[in-house]
């Protein structure tokens, strides 16, 4: 733009909005970059605390309700506490949902879309799992081993970080968080199997 205006070329006025849209867009990427490093920055850093795991997942969900379009239910499990980094941890927790919200958004843009979050004892003693559950397309299967790798994305912005931070941040605290297809909706399902205090 600036070597167009230089020139005189009048051209630089018809490209000022395609432009700005454009750098506006780039600048929010290196920002959203920029703060999932920070996370990274402080995976070892964050002392565990208490944490009221139902309590924290209503919260969650409660700030993703409304969303025109998207059925969002919440099945808790009451009393559930357990030890964990709480910031990191809902970090993770908005980025599941905010995938899921995507995934729907994309698929049902004029509305139908379903959520489901469940809080429930694992099969595997000791564990809780957490399942985030939606009714969009999925993962097709050539990406479902790349999910978890730092900088892989299928969004055209976003800085594919927020699956692998989320993954770092589960290991940390001797956890597990795995893709499958969701049964009861069709679309993605993932399970974070989180350690009992």
């Amino acid at each position: 733009l600036i070597r167009l205006k230089s020139k005189g070329d009048g051209s630089w006025q018809e490209k000022f909005d395609e432009a700005s849209e454009m750098i506006l867009n780039h600048i929010d990427i290196l920002a959203a970059t920029a703060d999932d490093f920070s996370t990274f920055a402080k995976l070892y850093s964050e002392a565990p605390v208490d944490i009221d795991l139902d309590g924290l997942l209503k919260e969650e969900v409660m700030m993703f309700e409304g969303r025109e379009g998207i059925e969002l239910t919440y099945f808790g499990l009451a009393g559930v506490s357990v030890r964990g980094p709480k910031p990191q941890l809902t970090r993770v927790f908005v980025n599941l949902l905010t995938n899921a919200v995507q995934a729907v958004e994309g698929a049902f843009p004029d509305g139908g879309g379903r959520i489901a979050v469940s809080l429930r004892k694992s099969v595997e003693e000791g564990f809780y799992d957490i399942v985030f559950e939606d009714n969009g397309p999925g993962v097709i299967e050539e990406n479902i081993s790349k999910l978890f790798v730092p900088k892989f994305t299928t969004k055209s912005a976003g800085s594919g970080l927020g699956l692998a931070i989320s993954k770092s941040v589960i290991d940390r605290v001797g956890g597990t968080i795995s893709y499958s297809r969701s049964f009861a909706l069709g679309g993605a399902c993932f399970t974070v199997k989180y350690p009992a205090s």
